[in-house]
């Protein structure tokens, strides 16, 4: 089964297009027949959303429809789109595509709205992240949503790192925040936090200590008895959840409800209701080394085993397996001429149409500019009548 991975490419620090490569050399080796392609318009760039991504579609947008024409050449051969994000795809443009189309997103419900909302009906399957979102898929029309963990990328975590270690080295931080603090009900919680406990360790956007240099990252962790794991609202769903127990802290983590489904409550994680509770948690563990370290132990098992990057990724081809054999769907190809037709058509039939924005937009931008040039003068002008 041959894989098209699609991923965002944008403006980092890091080569993202040179890691995801990176990834996808690892996916080889571990057997899958796998490609990537940014699915990003005119990369590197941002996401579009969905209003803005609906107007360039009905536009014809020269920008967007050159991205699908090259798509279209990629996807040539493959059978599966995998839409890892879930950005920049039109639902209209995914219907001409005669492949299995699968979509994996992870910033449900913060960003639902303008993602995955809109097209999540477009998609043979959808792969959510977020274990107490996938409902909402159904809601929007999605044939098919499953959850399916984040997990943790192999430079989240020191691939080195043993059991025995993980049970028997000392460890000289006893906690660890790695996360923003710059909104406003998270900067309460986490103050609790680094008020009962000024002795941890906490960085990031919004901390008097700033970022943590990446290569510092893996080394703290290893030195950490004890993480607190807090989300913007529901969850669980972030990197923390399994990059902690990959590197052996002990983690203290909210969202409960849907918390168990992932790791086992009390045994390879322990949860929290309120920031006084896991407080509390953490002093106690804090004071009972052994039951900490068990614990941790137990995570980390559960993490390197089920949660690394190729086990994620074997879950998720193994479930679009599944559903093409279930449907008796075989594999189809895209054909790349035939796409690339359909929208050429869509380009000829709006040309006029985005010429026209096009021309407006254009307009607006010099009138705005005229208004700027022209209050600048009248403010040099009443400048000079005040010195005379």
């Amino acid at each position: 089964m041959r894989i098209l991975f699609g991923y965002h490419y944008y403006r980092y620090p890091v080569d993202v297009r040179q890691t995801t490569e990176i990834l996808m050399q690892r996916y080889r080796d571990a057997g899958f027949d796998v490609r990537a392609f940014p699915f990003t318009v005119n990369p590197p760039g941002p996401k579009i959303n969905w209003p803005y991504l609906d107007t360039c579609w009905r536009r014809g947008d020269r920008q967007l429809m050159k991205f699908y024409e090259e798509l279209a050449d990629a996807l040539d051969g493959c059978d599966v789109l995998y839409n890892y994000g879930g950005q920049n795809l039109h639902p209209e443009f995914l219907r001409q595509l005669n492949v299995f189309k699968v979509m994996q997103h992870f910033d449900d419900p913060e960003n639902s709205e303008t993602v995955s909302k809109p097209v999540a009906h477009a998609y043979d399957l959808c792969l959510v992240c977020n274990r107490s979102e996938v409902d909402r898929y159904f809601e929007w029309g999605a044939r098919r949503a499953e959850f399916l963990p984040l997990g943790y990328r192999r430079d989240d975590a020191d691939p080195n790192l043993t059991l025995d270690q993980v049970l028997k080295e000392p460890r000289d931080v006893d906690l660890t925040i790695l996360c923003e603090r710059e909104m406003p009900w998270r900067r309460e919680r986490l103050d609790k936090i680094a008020q009962a406990f000024p002795q941890g360790r906490y960085h990031g956007l919004g901390w008097s200590a700033g970022f943590l240099a990446e290569e510092d990252r893996i080394p703290l962790y290893k030195r950490t008895k004890v993480g607190i794991n807090l989300h913007n609202s529901s969850g669980p769903i972030n990197v923390r959840l399994y990059a902690l127990p990959a590197n052996g802290v002990m983690q203290i983590c909210d969202c409960r409800s849907h918390l168990g489904d992932i790791f086992e409550i009390g045994k390879e994680i322990v949860a929290y209701d309120t920031t006084e509770e896991s407080i509390e948690l953490c002093r106690y563990y804090l004071a009972h080394e052994e039951e900490r370290q068990q614990i941790a132990a137990a995570g980390y098992l559960r993490a390197v085993r089920d949660y690394n990057e190729v086990a994620v990724f074997r879950r998720a081809v193994g479930r679009i397996e599944a559903i093409m054999a279930e449907s008796r769907q075989a594999p189809t190809t895209a054909q790349a001429i035939e796409i690339r037709s359909a929208i050429a058509r869509r380009r000829s039939a709006t040309v006029l149409l985005s010429r026209w924005h096009q021309i407006c937009s254009t307009t607006q931008s010099l009138w705005l500019r005229l208004r700027r040039f022209a209050a600048k003068i009248r403010g040099n002008m009443q400048k000079l009548k005040a010195h005379r």
